[in-house]
């Protein structure tokens, strides 16, 4: 029997939650927001999860549909690489460098924590066979990599929006996921919150809640998604009013769950 190893990284995507736990490393706080008018420092503790040494190196790149409003070469990263002690945590710094270079607006950088194969990598093991019928064992080493958002502000935010359209689509497991798209202008993406309402079938109230969904991207036209939880069982419709994080409204749609 052949055996083939493989490296597989879990990857995490964040976006300022308190913190997050992803497979090995624990992150907190998963991501900041900074001033580019001025200089400053933001630090984030990495945990190692595990009961064996870890090293995790950490770096930044362009974030998707933000690549031209990257703000990874103001960003120093000190130390780019740590090694923590089991169940032990360590600081990472971040000093973003204040610029007059660039245009006021919104800009945003993906800050990249991936964990480094040591001695005792994490192996699950499975065995597939191929197209001749013989068995293959495949080992695959679990690592970790985490992905979270860094956005910087230059001057003053101006964004404009409105609602395109919503709708509400559920996996095969059941899972209800709310997607809205937007429309946009101005020098910063929207950051969107929707204030929700459950109505039973009699569209009576049975729940509200409010949901930060996500920030957009600088485009002209932009989909955010986000997934809902804690649904009062009783709920047979949702009222959603979404609006900027500033207090624009950006519209409204009742749906059917």
């Amino acid at each position: 029997m052949k055996i083939f190893n493989k490296i597989f990284y879990g990857v995490m995507f964040s976006l300022f939650f308190t913190n997050v736990f992803a497979f090995n490393i624990g992150i907190a706080p998963t991501g900041f927001y900074t001033s580019l008018d001025k200089n400053e420092t933001h630090e984030i503790m990495v945990t190692n999860n595990t009961s064996e040494s870890m090293r995790v190196e950490i770096s930044s790149e362009a974030a998707s549909e933000w690549e031209n409003y990257n703000i990874g070469e103001l960003i120093r990263i000190y130390p780019k690489s740590i090694t923590i002690k089991p169940n032990g945590s360590r600081s990472v710094r971040f000093a973003v460098r204040g610029t007059k270079d660039l245009p006021d607006g919104e800009y945003k950088t993906k800050l990249v924590f991936k964990e480094v194969s040591g001695k005792k990598p994490q192996v699950m093991s499975q065995t597939v066979q191929n197209e001749s019928g013989e068995d293959v064992a495949v080992n695959f080493e679990l690592l970790t990599e985490v992905h979270m958002a860094a956005y910087g502000l230059k001057g003053k935010r101006e964004v404009k929006g409105q609602l395109i359209n919503s709708e509400i689509k559920k996996d095969k497991n059941g899972n209800v996921n709310l997607i809205a798209n937007f429309s946009r202008s101005g020098n910063s993406g929207l950051a969107v919150v929707a204030d929700i309402e459950y109505l039973d079938i009699n569209k009576k109230r049975v729940g509200k809640q409010e949901v930060k969904i996500g920030i957009t991207s600088r485009n002209a036209t932009a989909k955010l998604e986000r997934n809902l939880v804690e649904i009062p069982p009783s709920s047979k419709f949702i009222r959603i009013s979404y609006k900027d994080k500033d207090g624009l409204k950006l519209g409204s749609k009742e749906l059917s769950l």
